[in-house]
C-alpha cells in the first residue's frame, strides 16, 4: 500500500526530498519500495547514451543513467554540473594534456582498502568521495579534459585501465595511470604493469584506443562482481543485463528488440514444462540470432540429477519450488541455497 502511495510521487521525490529531508534509514527504505519503478527508468533510458555520435559525450551520459538510478535521490544536481563545478574549481589555467592529470590527481585517488566497491565505479559517488578504480579515475580524466578541449581516451589493459593521449599524431602516445597520481607513462610502461607480457605485446595494447562500449562493458562488469559480492542478488543480474544487452547488441544482435528484464534469473529453480526436467539457471543469453522471433532469452539450466547442461528458452520454462538440484556444477558456481534460490559467486559460467 505504501508503494502504491508512493508511485505517482516518484518523479517528483527528488524535489520533494528538497522540501522534507529524509534520514539515512527513510533513503534507503524509499529506494527498496520504488525499486521496481528505478528499473523501469533505467532500462527506458538505456538505449539512448549509444545514439549519440562524440565519445565523450557517450560516456558522460553512459555514466548519468547509472548514477541516476543508484543515487537519483542522493545526488545533489547531476552529473553534469558536478563536473561543470569541478573543471571550474581546478585552479589556474591554462591546462594542457600533460598537466591536468597531475592537478586532477592531487583531489582524487585511486581506493587502495576497498578496491572492489560498487562505489568507485559510480562517478558521482567518486566525485564525492574522491576516490574510485582505474576506470572511474580515467572517465573522470576524459571528462574534465573534453570540457577544457584536451582529448584523452582511454586504454584497456589486463588487470588494469589507463588513460592515453597524443600530442602530435606523429608520436608515440603518453598513457597516463589515473589510479597511481596520474602519473604519465610510455608505451613500454613499467615492468609491475607489463607484469608477464612481452614488452612487444604491452606496446601495441598501449597504443589501441578503448572504445566507450568496452569502457562501458568493464565498469558493469565491475557492478556485478560487487553486487555479487555483498549479495545483493538484484541489483547483480540488472547489471548482469545491461552487460549481456550492451555486448549483444555491439555484435549486431537484438538491435530491433526493446529491453526489458528476463523473467528468470542465474540462481532460480525452473522446470521445463514438457520435458519435466529441473534444475538451476547458470546463466542466459538474451537474443535470439533470429530477428524475427519473439524476445526470448535463451536460458543455460544444471539439470537435477544429471550431469548435462540444458538449453531452453523463456516460454519453455516455470518457476519450481521442488529445493535443492544435484548436479556436479552447483558448488563450483553457487556459494549457498537460500529462501528457494541459488546464491551466485563471482566465478564467470564459460559458455557466457
Amino acid at each position: 500500500e505504501v508503494r502504491k502511495a508512493l508511485l505517482p510521487l516518484a518523479p517528483e521525490i527528488a524535489e520533494l526530498l528538497k522540501i522534507f529531508p529524509a534520514e539515512e534509514a527513510q533513503l534507503t527504505s524509499l529506494e527498496s519500495l520504488l525499486l521496481p519503478w528505478r528499473k523501469a527508468q533505467l532500462l527506458a533510458g538505456w538505449p539512448r547514451w549509444r545514439t549519440l555520435s562524440q565519445p565523450q559525450e557517450r560516456l558522460e551520459a553512459f555514466h548519468q543513467i547509472l548514477c541516476d538510478f543508484e543515487y537519483r535521490w542522493r545526488q545533489q544536481g547531476n552529473l553534469r554540473d558536478a563536473l561543470d563545478e569541478l573543471t571550474a574549481t581546478l585552479g589556474p589555467g591554462p591546462f594542457t594534456l600533460e598537466s591536468l592529470p597531475m592537478a586532477l590527481f592531487q583531489r582524487f585517488k585511486g581506493d587502495t582498502e576497498d578496491y572492489y566497491a560498487s562505489d568507485n565505479s559510480f562517478l558521482c559517488r567518486v566525485l564525492q568521495r574522491g576516490l574510485g578504480n582505474p576506470i572511474s579515475l580515467c572517465s573522470l580524466l576524459m571528462l574534465v579534459g573534453r570540457r577544457l578541449g584536451l582529448d584523452y581516451r582511454g586504454c584497456s589493459f589486463p588487470g588494469h585501465f589507463l588513460a592515453r593521449f597524443q600530442a602530435d599524431s606523429e608520436q608515440e602516445p603518453t598513457l597516463v595511470d589515473c589510479f597511481r597520481g596520474g602519473r604519465l607513462l610510455d608505451v613500454n610502461l613499467t615492468a609491475e604493469l607489463r607484469g608477464d607480457l612481452p614488452q612487444t605485446t604491452a606496446r601495441e595494447l598501449a597504443r589501441k584506443i578503448a572504445p566507450v562500449d568496452e569502457i562501458a562493458a568493464r565498469v558493469l562488469r565491475n557492478l556485478v562482481a560487487a553486487y555479487v559480492r555483498a549479495e545483493r542478488r538484484s541489483h547483480a543480474c540488472l547489471f548482469d543485463l545491461l552487460l549481456k544487452d550492451l555486448v549483444a547488441r555491439g555484435r549486431g544482435r537484438g538491435q530491433s528488440l526493446p529491453l526489458r528484464e528476463p523473467r528468470f534469473c542465474p540462481g532460480q529453480v525452473v522446470r521445463h514444462r514438457k520435458k519435466a526436467y529441473r534444475g538451476v539457471v547458470i546463466d542466459y543469453e538474451l537474443y535470439s540470432d533470429e530477428e524475427e522471433l519473439p524476445h526470448l532469452p535463451l536460458y543455460r539450466i544444471l539439470v537435477h540429477g544429471s550431469p548435462q547442461v540444458a538449453s531452453a528458452d523463456e516460454s519453455q520454462l516455470e518457476l519450481d519450488d521442488g529445493g535443492l538440484v544435484a548436479h556436479q556444477l552447483v558448488g563450483l558456481f553457487f556459494s549457498r541455497f537460500e529462501d528457494g534460490v541459488y546464491v551466485r559467486n563471482t566465478r564467470p559460467w564459460e559458455g557466457a
